[in-house]
């Protein structure tokens, strides 16, 4: 588990837009961007490392207009706040990636925001669940 720190908030939002991409790559893009173009296995090796540096330099945008707000979220105390946050920012997040990086199909916003729910919940889990918890006494 993670604990709530800025930093945290870049590296979790470096991993979910990984394994989106991963996800994606594996649905469909991996086969029009790499196999397609490559010829022999050193060909799709570098294609491979190619398309990974186009996700990174794709997500670096995405992270740095998100790990704020993700990280003042994430430090919310009250429960019934986190979840309006939470539900605002996968919604503008959602629109943000639907507008400016797939406009075409809106459906991936939706398989962005549900791997980012996911993995919140796998790394964030103790502080999450400390905002439904008992109110802490101060002694």
């Amino acid at each position: 588990m993670l604990k709530v720190r800025l930093r945290n908030s870049v590296w979790f939002l470096l991993i979910k837009y990984a394994a989106f991409f991963f996800v994606l790559a594996c649905a469909s893009r991996y086969q029009s961007l790499v196999l397609d173009k490559a010829r022999t296995s050193v060909e799709i090796v570098e294609q491979t490392l190619a398309y990974m540096l186009y996700v990174f330099v794709y997500s670096l945008p995405l992270i740095g207009l998100f790990c704020l707000p993700l990280y003042l979220l994430l430090r919310t105390v009250n429960g019934v706040l986190f979840l309006a946050g939470l539900a605002l920012f996968f919604g503008v997040e959602y629109g943000v990636y639907t507008r400016g990086y797939s406009p075409s199909d809106l459906t991936l916003g939706g398989y962005n925001a549900v791997i980012g729910v996911l993995l919140l919940g796998m790394f964030f889990h103790q502080a999450i669940q400390r905002k439904f918890g008992p109110p802490r006494t101060t002694g």
